[in-house]
């Protein structure tokens, strides 16, 4: 089996619905286990995500979690999902649902190197990079 990398997002009990709104943006399907299957959750826990899997028909990979309840949220702005199609229609798409409830850092629009490339920080905190090539 090769190597795979996979961006894993530890938010601060947003990580259903960032996921949900991500498979209406690039489609798939989501595992999800919460921490009603840990023995001993309290209660108001139960509904949080242990773990949560998006696989998309391009066999693209997104994981998510809630952080620990003690855990503040903090997204380290060093970090960026970068994500390119080879059809820009496609990213196209992706940008526009990326962008709603977010703020764009850079427009996408046509870069310098010829091709178009965005930046912008989702309604969840999360950076990501928008390219029509890699």
């Amino acid at each position: 089996m090769s190597a795979q990398l996979n961006p894993y997002l530890m938010l601060s009990n947003t990580a259903r619905p960032a996921l949900e709104f991500y498979r209406d943006i690039f489609g798939g399907d989501i595992e999800m286990r919460t921490y009603a299957d840990v023995p001993g959750t309290p209660p108001e826990s139960a509904d949080r995500v242990m773990h949560a899997t998006l696989t998309t028909s391009d066999n693209m990979v997104l994981m998510a979690a809630d952080s620990p309840e003690d855990t503040a949220e903090s997204v380290p702005r060093q970090i960026a999902i970068s994500i390119s199609n080879a059809d820009a229609d496609v990213n196209q798409q992706w940008w526009d649902g990326l962008s709603v409830g977010g703020t764009v850092e850079v427009p996408f629009v046509k870069a310098p190197w010829g091709h178009r490339f965005g930046m912008l920080v989702d309604k969840f905190g999360i950076r990501w990079m928008v390219s029509d090539a890699d």
